[in-house]
């Protein structure tokens, strides 16, 4: 009769042990549901109860090196890469004019203001006032625009930016807030067949040793007519009505724990703080907390291996439409491009992310972890 208890404490150590050991490798396991929910403000009423899971981080081993079926690994685009095809591709330079000035890659041009500003207008949310900056330029206004700048449907385009911030401030500009990856998923939006991104923007060409230039490339303008793709678009009614058809839909929420949970509705610091009505979530929405900084090595600046990146999404289901927001669309343009990466075959951003979601009356809302 001993002999069975000492296999099974034998197991029972083993478990415990490669639970141990792979505890921090980061890969996604469903947890439980949300919890309880909030009402819906504003009228809005109840929800189909159809919660996805959080996710949060233990290990499974064997998966290094392994690339998923259907991956894109052209959308990201190294050093060679741009070396090879400097005098074929458009290459876009996302930051600040004076940035671009005391240094920029061989060839690069820059759109006169950061990549943000070029695409992004006026953003009206209602009994809030007007915005600059945040909002969707009308599809016209941006054919002119990219016309001007020599960009066609033609020829490969590639975005790069950098690393700016004042940290005391609350502010990040670059890879981190997403500004590159801001400007991919418009021209996709916009029907572009060819759009890349720098991995690890300029800081990797420099940190590789690779020579800048300061003098301003132009191109000569051209003609950009758009194929807009809608479905590359959520809307603030497709996430209001998900409840009835998450059987088909996911959605992910790449904003902070305390956003998620409705303790805050900006991060810290934020220069929306104060101006968002209501806070909390679009229920039924997966949370991957802090998964926006997960995507990069901090030292290089570089997104992570494939592999990993596909153990943050590990819970969801490629084949699904899949719709990424935030407070403003710079971390769901990030967590889109990521998905393409992977290779999901609908995935979305919700630009107006919740900006204007926490200020629509009558939608509903969850307030849990």
């Amino acid at each position: 009769m001993k002999t069975p208890k000492v296999i099974i404490v034998a197991i029972t150590v083993i478990i415990l042990g490669f639970l141990l050991v792979y505890s921090q490798t980061g890969v996604p396991e469903k947890k439980e549901g949300h919890g309880a929910a909030a009402a819906g403000y504003g009228g809005g009423g109840s929800i189909a109860k159809a919660p996805m899971p959080r996710l949060a981080f233990i290990s499974l081993p064997g998966d290094e090196g392994v690339i998923p079926p259907g991956a894109n690994l052209q959308l990201l685009a190294g050093i060679e890469d741009i070396e090879k095809n400097e005098h074929h591709w458009i290459i876009v330079d996302c930051r600040d004019k004076e940035s671009y000035n005391e240094g920029h890659i061989p060839s690069a041009i820059h759109l006169g203001e950061t990549c943000n500003n070029f695409f992004r207008g006026d953003l009206e949310v209602k009994g809030k006032g007007v915005f600059p900056n945040l909002g969707m330029r009308p599809v016209a206004e941006l054919e002119k625009k990219l016309a001007l700048a020599g960009i066609s449907m033609e020829k490969t385009v590639v975005f790069y930016d950098g690393k700016m911030g004042d940290a005391a401030a609350g502010k990040t500009y670059g890879i981190l807030a997403g500004y590159a990856f801001v400007p991919f998923w418009f021209m996709e939006y916009l029907g572009h067949q060819d759009v890349r991104v720098l991995d690890g923007g300029i800081m990797a060409w420099a940190a590789a040793g690779k020579p800048l230039e300061t003098k301003e490339t132009r191109l000569a303008s051209t003609v950009f007519k758009a194929n807009v793709m809608k479905a590359r678009l959520a809307t603030t009614d497709d996430l209001a009505r998900a409840g009835s058809y998450l059987a088909n839909f996911q959605m992910v929420d790449t904003r902070t724990p305390a956003e998620y949970a409705g303790t805050s509705a900006t991060p810290p610091n934020h220069f929306l703080e104060g101006k968002i009505a209501h806070a909390g979530h679009v229920p039924g929405v997966a949370l991957l907390a802090p998964h926006f900084y997960q995507f990069v090595d901090m030292e290089t600046m570089r997104l992570r291996p494939i592999w990993q990146l596909k153990r943050i999404y590990a819970s969801l289901d490629p084949g699904k439409r899949t719709v990424a927001y935030c407070i403003l669309g710079n971390r769901s343009s990030m967590a889109y491009f990521v998905m393409r990466l992977l290779g999901f075959k609908d995935p979305a951003n919700y630009h107006d992310s919740w900006f204007v979601y926490g200020n629509t009356d009558g939608v509903p809302v969850e307030q849990s972890l």
